[in-house]
């Protein structure tokens, strides 16, 4: 039996071989330039990033303190109602090795006036240097238990539920 197909004896040219080729030396990677095109990018785009992030921290630090004081004014509102003037932080549910500190705040309380209901609860806010030191005060007003919010934070940090003292 012979076959019809015979073995090709020429080699068969691949669309690669006609192109010229390239010297051993040269890489075929990136170069100089195009790397510092890339790192000058990422720069710009760090330098805008950055700042918006470090002010993303400070909200979330100042939301997060004011989330704590809050927590608070249920238990001194039960105690005022109660007619109860003299607690303290462990009182109001504040636990822990320093019953006037937390990871966002340095608290100080003012217990209920007997005659007018008057009273805060306020911190000092820690972390962020945006905010270090910053007040963050919830104010009781009257007998009925009115809590409003004043603080010095920057006005692009501060909760929109809360007022400058200068504004009070």
């Amino acid at each position: 039996m012979t076959s019809t197909h015979s073995a090709s004896t020429q080699k068969k040219s691949s669309p690669m071989a006609d192109m010229p080729r390239r010297h051993c030396w040269r890489n075929p990677g990136f170069s100089l330039i195009e790397l510092m095109i890339v790192m000058v990018i990422i720069a710009v785009l760090a330098s805008i990033a950055i700042p918006g992030f470090q002010d993303q921290v400070a909200r979330s630090h100042v939301m997060g303190a004011l989330s704590e004081l809050r927590s608070l004014t249920t238990a001194y509102e039960d105690l005022a109602l109660r007619g109860i003037s003299e607690f303290g932080f462990s009182d109001l549910g504040l636990q822990g090795s320093s019953a006037t500190e937390t990871d966002r705040c340095q608290m100080a309380l003012q217990t209920p006036d007997p005659t007018t209901g008057d009273g805060s609860i306020e911190c000092r806010l820690q972390g962020s240097p945006r905010i270090q030191d910053a007040r963050l005060v919830l104010n009781r007003e009257g007998l009925q238990g009115i809590w409003s919010c004043v603080s010095d934070i920057d006005p692009s940090l501060r909760p929109q539920s809360c007022e400058d003292f200068g504004d009070q």
